[in-house]
């Protein structure tokens, strides 16, 4: 439900907006009611609504008065201005503000019903945009965060997906498609191929590092199987590699 305020001196037509919006079955509430623009301007600091209906000459502040005042405490708040002045002058300032719309008085009920519904699919679709910002900003940290993760335990030989997915407690799948979209792979090929860029460092040391201990310093607990699968992807021994490199 979204919040809702009306904010106008005349109580008839205070308690009549409140009836008709109650009633029209939308997804809104009428939170408050005010009679002056002092008391409207601090409903919405302290109810912050979607909506507020404002009357321009009202005691104390008048309608545009408050909705100025207003932009700072309340932004996302929609402003719909109902009036008796047809003035062109007020017309004006109320497009500065940016006001939803401009209703005069007598208040045709249908085009009233139909504004609200215009401005409720507006704040809607305003939502939708924001939650797909947030959720698209949150797997691009998420994917970081996974990535990084793997790059700082592949050397473990007990790595596997089902661990990355337990450590974030997201599904499988879901950390599947992320390693995809990110770097093309499956999560077993970017793991080989991370263990090997450290291999084939390894065999380029002038330490000459004994292929025991590449295997196990790479993440392989077996050095035959380590040295199976970097044939596999080299299409040479670790040692016909390094010869190659030399």
């Amino acid at each position: 439900m979204y919040k809702i305020i009306i904010c106008d001196d005349e109580l008839i037509l205070r308690s009549g907006l409140k009836k008709l919006i109650e009633h029209a079955e939308l997804p809104l509430e009428v939170s408050a009611l005010a009679a002056n623009g002092v008391e409207a301007l601090e409903l919405i600091r302290q109810l912050k609504p979607s909506i507020a209906l404002m009357d321009i000459n009202m005691p104390g502040l008048s309608g545009l008065d408050v909705i100025e005042a207003a932009r700072d405490i309340s932004p996302q708040t929609h402003f719909i201005i109902i009036s008796g002045y047809d003035d062109f002058q007020y017309a004006k300032r109320a497009c500065r503000l940016h006001v939803a719309d401009y209703l005069l008085k007598p208040i045709n009920k249908e085009e009233f019903l139909l504004l609200l519904k215009e401005v409720i699919s507006h704040i809607q679709e305003a939502q939708l945009t924001t939650r797909l910002i947030v959720d698209a900003a949150t797997a691009d940290t998420t994917a970081k965060k996974i990535l990084l993760y793997i790059q700082e335990h592949f050397t473990d030989p007990e790595l596997t997906l089902a661990m990355v997915s337990d450590h974030f407690h997201l599904s499988q799948s879901y950390v599947t498609r992320i390693i995809k979209q990110e770097k093309g792979n499956s999560f077993s090929e970017l793991l080989t191929m991370l263990r090997l860029d450290k291999a084939v460092s390894m065999l380029a040391d002038p330490q000459d590092y004994k292929l025991v201990v590449i295997a196990e310093a790479c993440g392989y607990s077996s050095q035959h199987y380590f040295c199976r699968v970097f044939k596999n992807s080299t299409g040479y021994t670790p040692m016909e590699y390094k010869k190659q490199l030399r």
